[in-house]
């Protein structure tokens, strides 16, 4: 029956898109209360922790840089990616499986197509609010040297359309949700770490440096590491081109993989 039904609405409409991104809204309002607490205070206490304790011991990181003005942009972006691949992927199986939100959703006039449209667009809306949540907080810090910081904001809406796109593939692909822990253990976390976040790229060795920059979340920091200090060039012309590239890629393999997860 809703294979039939999604078979017969094959157009794209923007209205169906806004409409299941509502629904996360309205549902994210009951317990905003909570979820702020993840999407302030855990990048604040790294920042805090990380910069200021361990940066204390930390001299020459990269020139014209401290080692807190360093880590911040890219705690920054790691956090918004934390957030979108969290909610696409452990959130959207929750909905898809436990709570068979998604049949209801395709039950009404809304295909495959704008389902996932709509969950990666909520997942960039959780990146974009830490985005802004977090840059705040490293501004009052003191660790934002440039105006231009404001277009970290959109570095955080991009990473929230490339790791929701992700993470959206390993709910649509997911045995269990169990099985969605090794996103974060072996995926987000490694990510985090060997992404230029807390150390330049180029201070790995010299074999795994392409992969570190071949890695998602690599150009989001370098973008944001750009705006944050005002020196912005084509590095960070390429990352931007290369995130819209990976957002542009992973969401039409998302979209397949979940038309045959609940068509099937």
């Amino acid at each position: 029956m809703i294979e039939v039904m999604a078979r017969r609405r094959p157009d794209f409409r923007v209205s169906n898109v806004v409409a299941v991104w509502l629904r996360h809204v309205t549902a994210f309002r009951r317990i905003w209360v909570v979820d702020m607490t993840a999407i302030l205070m855990e990048p604040l206490f790294v920042l805090v922790g990380v910069g200021f304790a361990i940066g204390h011991f930390v001299d020459n990181i990269s020139p014209g840089f401290t080692y807190q003005d360093f880590i911040a942009p890219g705690i920054i972006v790691g956090n918004a990616m934390f957030h979108a691949i969290f909610e696409c992927s452990w959130g959207a199986y929750q909905r898809m499986r436990t709570h068979e939100i998604y049949d209801a959703i395709i039950a009404a006039p809304v295909n495959v197509s704008e389902l996932a449209a709509g969950e990666v667009l909520w997942g960039a809306t959780r990146a974009v609010m830490t985005t802004a949540a977090v840059l705040a907080a490293a501004a009052a810090l003191g660790l934002i040297r440039s105006p231009w910081a404001v277009f970290v904001l959109p570095v955080g809406f991009l990473t929230g359309l490339v790791f929701g796109g992700m993470g959206l593939n390993f709910a649509s692909t997911a045995r269990s949700s169990h099985s969605l822990m090794l996103v974060f253990t072996m995926i987000a976390t490694p990510m985090f770490f060997f992404s230029g976040t807390f150390f330049p790229v180029d201070s790995l060795p010299g074999w795994l440096q392409p992969v570190a920059w071949a890695l998602p979340l690599t150009p989001a920091v370098d973008a944001a590491r750009g705006f944050t200090s005002g020196d912005f060039g084509l590095s960070q012309v390429y990352a931007i081109l290369y995130l819209i590239g990976l957002s542009a890629l992973f969401y039409p393999i998302a979209t397949a993989l979940l038309r045959r997860r609940l068509l099937v």
